[in-house]
């Protein structure tokens, strides 16, 4: 066969990249390694005598790219994105939001353009989910945590499309100016709900009676020329063939039949993928990349203490627990496949330097690397914060938990029409709210020039007039927001509360509590999008200080509230102790319900330890009690002695009978622990 044809690349490629694939195994690191790693040696940058043509490897790379695309547009179902919403939703918008106004921040900083900028924070907003899965592979981890973090992941591939349409319609556009943007982004909305809305009268239909034949053959055949027919569709309408691969996905999706199409297509798509990965690596070249790796290991940091920040942060606010929050921050913490996707858009459309390039795949072989390492030492990194933590807080943070358990469980008996009414209205008000900002800090120049031009007016007051504008029309949908944002955080709060019109005094602190927190989650949830959307456009950091502020008013406030949350925790522990007191002598486990107590300890499992209790001689602090189960011992009731809020070096005996506290997953695990061991 002559040199110089696809077969040629093609069994290059694949040899190489078996080989490397192979030795990223046995060193136990993720596949994607050896794939970069084979691009670097056949790539054109390193004298080793096998050479594949970078042209014709990018080219058979796009069915990678598609083949992708098309996978995960099958795992997307409306239904499954509703499922993980509740759990996971907030933590993936706000991680994104941060890294995208992150990056774009890095990029100001190393005084890049806007749209290089943009891309930038683009690259690195989404985590790995290849990378994910060998970790959890490799260390399984807690279903719950597992569904948290496969959670965020979703809704971390949702906002990946969002980027790749704005990335895809930047790189038409040429430009971020408003008036290409607005048109770009117009047309290219337009196609969505057109291939999106006539691909559902038609696909699932057709893809419905394409099962009913029962040949797995036609069906991978008709599910792949989807892929493809659709991906060359948008590409004829300007876009990127990435989008009409998701929309293909999506669509064979709705017809209940991606899982089968996923399985018939996976080994196509991992052989492609693969190559598309070798791709990446051969466009590296090494000593360019060594010239910017002091960039690449600003981003890397970037990456790492970014995730981190805000994937424990709103988990922790949104009640997911300091163990649960703390591995999945820990596991998210890498580049993933997506910034290669949008990296290349962005260099083949010619709107950023080929250096981004260099820069996201020197990052994300660094987080490759490092999310094991990190993943491994979460309990060490869980009981390092919570040595730290102030009592009062892991008090507040072991009830919000709590609380929020039981808002979910009263969502699932009870639906509440007036809340999911006030979710979807403040999520409307959020999206208008937001969208407008955008806009406005785009047009801002071009209204205030109007201004100045047709009314006479200086140029200050030109701004001012046109700054009372924008406010002026955005004011309705602030209200509508703060308006309906009271209402979720009066009708959530309300769940807590025992039933009956006048609560107690302990409960309407914890309400207290629980609403300021839902605020801070409310206004992180609006913030942190705006000004990812905003700092574009204003090339200046006042959004963020203004929401800096905000955010740090609502934790002060918060953190005022906690003396009076610890005050009544306090109070409640007394009282288990003494109904302990009372009950001792009994079953070695016990529940205790009182519902005058603050909720989050109006219902206590009392844990006695026998003398063949795993706990027996140990103190809580070895057991490592809440960083293992989230569980909390507010109080020991020992013979005519009494210990309260326990430090956890007190040294547990036979006879204790140990308070605990926590949401049922959590009081399950700590029983176990307790009496047979944290290998129970």
């Amino acid at each position: 066969m002559p040199d110089g044809s696809f077969v040629v690349d093609l069994a290059i490629v694949l040899s190489v990249a078996g080989a490397t694939s192979v030795l990223a195994r046995l060193f136990g690191q993720p596949t994607i390694l050896g794939y970069l790693l084979a691009g670097f040696i056949v790539g054109p940058y390193i004298p080793i005598p096998v050479f594949a043509d970078p042209n014709r490897v990018t080219e058979l790379a796009e069915f990678g790219v598609l083949l992708v695309m098309f996978s995960i547009g099958l795992e997307f179902r409306i239904s499954k994105l509703i499922s993980v919403l509740p759990m996971s939703g907030l933590t993936g918008l706000i991680q994104v939001s941060f890294l995208v106004w992150c990056g774009f921040s890095v990029g100001q900083l190393l005084e890049w353009n806007t749209i290089e900028s943009f891309f930038l924070g683009a690259s690195i907003s989404i985590s790995s989910t290849m990378i994910v899965s060998k970790v959890f592979e490799d260390s399984p981890v807690a279903p719950m945590v597992r569904r948290y973090v496969l959670g965020v992941l979703v809704v971390q591939d949702v906002l990946a499309i969002v980027l790749i349409a704005a990335t895809t319609a930047i790189a038409a556009g040429g430009g971020l100016s408003p008036a290409e943007l607005t048109t770009t982004l117009g047309g290219l909305a337009a196609v969505l709900f057109g291939l999106i809305a006539g691909g559902l009268l038609v696909v699932p239909r057709f893809m419905r009676a394409v099962a009913n034949l029962r040949s797995p053959e036609i069906s991978a055949v008709v599910s792949i020329g989807l892929c493809f027919g659709l991906a060359e569709l948008a590409a004829t309408f300007g876009y990127s063939v990435a989008l009409g691969a998701f929309i293909a996905g999506m669509l064979v999706a709705e017809s209940g039949q991606g899982a089968t199409v996923e399985h018939l297509v996976r080994p196509l798509r991992d052989v492609f993928a693969a190559v598309f990965f070798v791709s990446v690596g051969m466009t590296v070249d090494p000593l360019r990349a060594l010239d910017s790796v002091d960039i690449a290991l600003l981003v890397f940091l970037v990456v790492v203490i970014g995730q981190f920040v805000s994937v424990t942060a709103v988990g922790l606010l949104s009640g997911n627990g300091l163990s649960r929050s703390v591995t999945a921050a820990l596991s998210l913490g890498q580049v993933g496949e997506f910034g290669f996707i949008i990296t290349a858009i962005g260099v083949e459309a010619g709107v950023v330097r080929t250096e981004l390039q260099s820069i996201v795949v020197t990052v994300a072989v660094l987080t490759a690397f490092t999310t094991p390492l990190f993943f491994k030492r979460a309990d060490k990194v869980v009981r390092t914060i919570d040595r730290w933590m102030p009592a009062r807080m892991q008090h507040l943070l072991s009830l919000q938990e709590e609380w929020l358990e039981r808002t979910r469980a009263a969502a699932d008996t009870r639906p509440s029409g007036r809340l999911q009414r006030a979710v979807r209205a403040a999520a409307f008000d959020a999206a208008l709210l937001i969208t407008l900002a955008g806009l406005a800090f785009a047009l801002e120049s071009e209204v205030s020039e109007w201004i100045r031009i047709h009314l006479d007016a200086s140029a200050l007051t030109a701004r001012s007039l046109s700054g009372g504008a924008i406010l002026l029309v955005a004011t309705p949908f602030l209200a509508g927001l703060v308006r309906n944002a009271r209402s979720i955080s009066r009708l959530v709060s309300a769940r807590i509360l025992p039933p009956g019109g006048n609560p107690p005094t302990s409960a309407k602190v914890a309400a207290r509590a629980f609403r300021i927190t839902l605020s801070l989650v409310i206004v992180l949830a609006v913030g942190l999008p705006a000004i990812a959307v905003t700092r574009p456009f204003t090339g200046e950091a006042y959004g963020a200080t203004a929401l800096a502020l905000v955010v740090t008013a609502i934790v002060i406030h918060l953190w005022r509230n906690t003396h009076a949350v610890e005050d009544e925790f306090r109070s409640g522990a007394e009282q288990i102790a003494a109904a302990l007191k009372r009950q001792a002598g009994g079953d070695r486990v016990t529940t205790l319900i009182d519902p005058s107590l603050i909720p989050g300890l109006d219902t206590v499992h009392g844990v006695t330890l026998a003398e063949d209790s795993y706990a027996v001689d140990k103190t809580l602090a070895s057991v490592d009690l809440r960083c293992r189960t989230g569980a909390t011992v507010v109080a020991i009731h020992r013979g005519d002695s009494d210990v309260l809020l326990p430090t956890g070096h007190e040294k547990l005996l036979a006879g204790d009978v140990l308070a605990v506290t926590g949401t049922r997953d959590a009081l399950e695990k700590a029983e176990l622990a307790l009496l047979r061991g944290p290998s129970a």
